[in-house]
C-alpha cells in the first residue's frame, strides 16, 4: 500500500491516547513539510460507500469537509475511487500550486492488524487490494486497517462490520481536523525530526 515510507506511526483503534498520538505524529509530519505555510492543504480521501470497508475515506472526507477549511476531494457525495481518481488529481493539480496533499484510504491486512491506523511521510499507492494499480499519491499518508485480506479483495471490504469503520473514521477524522485547524491558525515552526513513530 506504501511507497518511500519514512517516519512511520502504527497505533491501534484502542490503544491509550490513540488520538492524541495521532495527532502528535501529524504534527510531527506537517511540520517537516517543505513550505508548510505557503502550500495549500488538500485532503484526499479515496474510497467509495458502496462497499461498507471501503467507506472510511469518505467518511473521514465529510467530516473534515464538514470541521476544517481544508480543501476535500472524497466524501459521502462524491466520492473519489478507482473510476475518478486520476481525473481527480488532474483536477488537484490544475487547481492547486503545488498543494500539500494528505492521503487518507481503507486498507486490508492480517487478522491481528485490523483496526491499527498507520501514519506515514510518503505516498501511498490506492487500490491494491482489490487489484486497482492507481498512481501513488500523497506527501503523508493515513490508512486505517479494516479487515483481513483474503483471496477476493471486494468481499473483504463488503463483509467488513460497518462499527469497525465508524470507529477508525471518528479517531482519524478528529486527530486530522485538530491538526489541519492548528495549522491552519498557526504559523508553525520548522521541522524536528522527534516523532513518536514506530
Amino acid at each position: 500500500m506504501a511507497k518511500n515510507v519514512l517516519n512511520k506511526l502504527t497505533v491501534h483503534l484502542y490503544d491509550t491516547n490513540v488520538r492524541a498520538r495521532l495527532y502528535d505524529h501529524l504534527m510531527v509530519l506537517l511540520k517537516c513539510q517543505e513550505g508548510l505555510n505557503l502550500r495549500p492543504l488538500v485532503a484526499l480521501c479515496i474510497g467509495s460507500d458502496r462497499y461498507t470497508g471501503d467507506a472510511l475515506g469518505p467518511l473521514i472526507g465529510t467530516y473534515l469537509e464538514e470541521h476544517t477549511e481544508c480543501s476535500v476531494y472524497g466524501t459521502l457525495d462524491h466520492p473519489v475511487h478507482a473510476g475518478n481518481f486520476v481525473e481527480t488529481l488532474n483536477i488537484i493539480n490544475q487547481r492547486y500550486h503545488h498543494p500539500l496533499i494528505i492521503a487518507i484510504d481503507a486498507c486490508l491486512g492480517k487478522t491481528h492488524e485490523i483496526g491499527n491506523i498507520e501514519i506515514w511521510q510518503g505516498g501511498l499507492a490506492a487500490g491494491i487490494a482489490v487489484g486497482n494499480r492507481l498512481p501513488t499519491v500523497g506527501d503523508i499518508s493515513v490508512i486505517g486497517v479494516v479487515n483481513a485480506q483474503s483471496q477476493i479483495g471486494y468481499l473483504d471490504l463488503q463483509s467488513t462490520p460497518l462499527s469497525k469503520v465508524m470507529k477508525l473514521s471518528q479517531v482519524i477524522s478528529e486527530a486530522l481536523a485538530d491538526a489541519i485547524n492548528t495549522v491552519n491558525i498557526t504559523a508553525i515552526p520548522a521541522c524536528s525530526l522527534k516523532a513518536g513513530g514506530e
